[in-house]
């Protein structure tokens, strides 16, 4: 009896320790886009290019087109990723880089627009895009982000205790509660703006 307790409480504990560390996962990765392996070395070539400041290069290495086919949502989404970096990067070009990077950003959508992920981001954008941006322009953006949030918190694949997020089987709770974050912090950004 002693060796069964010897061999069960370890086993109870790894049991534990997987299911804390799983959840912790799923916390911790909810909204994240998960690059299809095709872009894994276009994706290393923009962070090698993004890391060094050459913002062009990795924006043009991230377009172009890659066994002839144009660039996917993930590569769309990491232009618009690069843009934003690139606009905290050049002040005096900000405005433009910003606009750029949300514009890439809707590119990601209208090129994947049933990935929720992709809706998720976009809204993320708008959001960033305000807080990158001075009144009245920046509000507007606050408005998009509101509204974007709005209709992905309203779709019936977040409701429920399991979905399908980038084509795994995940709890929703996170996302939800992640959504709801974001949601939080955008009114109160958004708090500053006339007519919000």
């Amino acid at each position: 009896m002693r060796r069964w307790m010897i061999f069960a409480v370890p086993a109870v504990l790894v049991v534990a320790f997987v299911f804390a560390q799983r959840e912790k996962v799923e916390t911790r990765e909810t909204w994240a886009k998960i690059a299809p392996a095709e872009d894994n070395k276009v994706f290393e070539s923009v962070l090698e290019y993004r890391k060094t400041g050459d913002f062009e290069r990795a924006v043009a290495v991230a377009t172009e087109s890659h066994n002839g086919r144009p660039p996917d949502d993930f590569l769309l989404q990491t232009t618009a990723v690069t843009y934003f970096e690139r606009a905290q990067a050049d002040q005096a070009h900000k405005e433009k880089r910003v606009e750029l990077a949300v514009r890439y950003s809707e590119r990601a959508l209208e090129s994947n627009p049933n990935d929720l992920v992709n809706v998720f981001n976009l809204g993320d954008s708008y959001m960033a895009a305000g807080m990158n941006l001075d009144k009245p322009l920046g509000c507007s953006y606050y408005e998009k982000s509101l509204q974007t949030f709005d209709h992905l918190r309203a779709n019936p694949d977040l409701r429920g205790e399991w979905g399908t997020i980038e084509g795994e089987r995940v709890r929703l709770e996170p996302y939800r509660q992640k959504l709801y974050e974001h949601m939080k912090n955008l009114q109160m950004l958004a708090a500053k703006c006339p007519g919000f």
